[in-house]
């Protein structure tokens, strides 16, 4: 069978693309492969989510305070104070860009040029482009993208195009994004959706509202507190509550727009946490007022768990997964007027009719089952062998 590696950021912390990197890790070692993961940062001890015993994890900076590490985290850590280790192979348009130096890149590129297994997958844009520049002939290299090319800015599209052009092949979280890439890089483009391998929770609901993910600008938190502002004295009336689950460089401000408007009484923000399922399933309405939102997984997970979700038009993920009115609600895109609209009609909708909508949730998540997702995985790996070899 097929060995595989993923080049991860980092598979120690919590995030959507470790998620749903774990998980199809997860299927692969399952179904008998071999599978590495490369993780280029780590921050504790153990990885977020829990993979399979036989999957092999290497760090190249591992930030736990040991006598061996030491070395790393120093060299690594003096990029902030001169520029002598700033990085120059890795792209300018890297998000993270703060968190490398010179002498994680080149650990990087070793990393990735020593790969011997058969396939080797990034997993974000910058080092989907290292692994197409670097990594072995005799590997397939297949650059996995979690977001929207026209997500990213205009100049770093460009590279991205340039540099995929020397990939074996693209996967897509959706349809949409298949043929976007497909006609900026003519190269093979699959789509590999994210999966949802998770229980269903069989607990009462409450008059709950959720939203989670990185408080960031692009998740649109500061969407759903306007939305809510509007329908305010509704869900107080209702003994409606909001939940937001997350952390990051905006949750000051969100708070502080929460005390402002007066909303604290209804309103609450919470680290992350291991126990979304539960949360979710405890809740009635998931909200994903994303800006911009390649896949979605939280979209499946709250299906998973009888919530009704309403996010918004405009987005790939969003749009693949929720037909608006059938199995969830999509508001007109980053219109938080819309948004509102949209959660009064769902908590003033018949328990009918909200049965209705979170069957058609069941019957979408369905199809993004563990074997379906493995299934296409494999398919994009045996289809672009058969195009090598003929």
């Amino acid at each position: 069978m097929k060995s595989i590696t993923f080049l991860m950021h980092n598979i120690f912390a919590m995030g959507g693309t470790v998620k749903a990197v774990t998980q199809l890790a997860n299927v692969l070692a399952d179904k008998g492969h071999d599978v590495e993961i490369i993780s280029v940062f780590q921050g504790s001890k153990s990885p977020y989510f829990k993979l399979h015993n036989k999957i092999k994890v290497t760090s190249l900076i591992d930030y736990n305070l040991r006598p061996k590490n030491i070395l790393n985290i120093t060299i690594n850590r003096l990029r902030r104070w001169t520029p002598l280790f700033k990085p120059t192979i890795l792209s300018s348009y890297e998000p993270g860009l703060n968190q490398f130096s010179s002498y994680v890149e080149k650990k990087i590129v070793r990393a990735i040029s020593e790969v011997d297994t058969d396939i080797l997958v990034g997993t974000r844009a910058s080092y989907n482009i290292l692994i197409a520049d670097h990594a072995p002939s005799s590997v397939m290299t297949i650059g996995m993208e979690h977001m929207n090319l026209h997500a990213h800015p205009t100049s770093y599209q460009k590279e991205i195009i340039e540099a995929y052009k020397d990939l074996d092949c693209i996967t897509t979280l959706t349809n949409t994004d298949r043929k976007v890439y497909e006609k900026a890089t003519h190269v093979p483009v699959y789509t590999v959706p994210n999966m949802i391998n998770e229980s269903r929770i069989e607990i009462p609901k409450k008059p709950q509202i959720i939203a989670a993910g990185r408080l960031e600008y692009e998740k649109g938190f500061d969407l759903l507190l306007q939305s809510v502002e509007l329908i305010q004295e509704s869900l107080r009336e209702m003994n409606y509550s909001l939940k937001i689950y997350g952390d990051g460089q905006q949750r000051n401000d969100l708070e502080d727009y929460i005390q402002q408007h007066q909303l604290n009484d209804i309103v609450s923000i919470h680290p992350s946490t291991m126990h979304l399922p539960l949360r979710l399933a405890e809740s009635t309405i998931t909200v994903v007022p994303s800006r911009n939102e390649g896949f979605g997984l939280i979209i499946l997970e709250a299906m998973n768990q009888g919530d009704i979700v309403v996010s918004f038009k405009g987005n790939a993920g969003p749009e693949t997964l929720i037909r608006s009115g059938y199995n969830g609600y999509l508001a007109k895109q980053q219109n938080f007027e819309d948004l509102a609209d949209d959660i009064s009609n769902v908590i003033s909708a018949p328990p009918s009719e909200q049965g209705k909508i979170i069957e058609r949730g069941f019957e979408t998540v369905a199809q993004y089952s563990p074997d379906r997702v493995y299934h296409d995985f494999m398919k994009a790996v045996d289809s672009q062998q058969e195009t090598q070899i003929s």
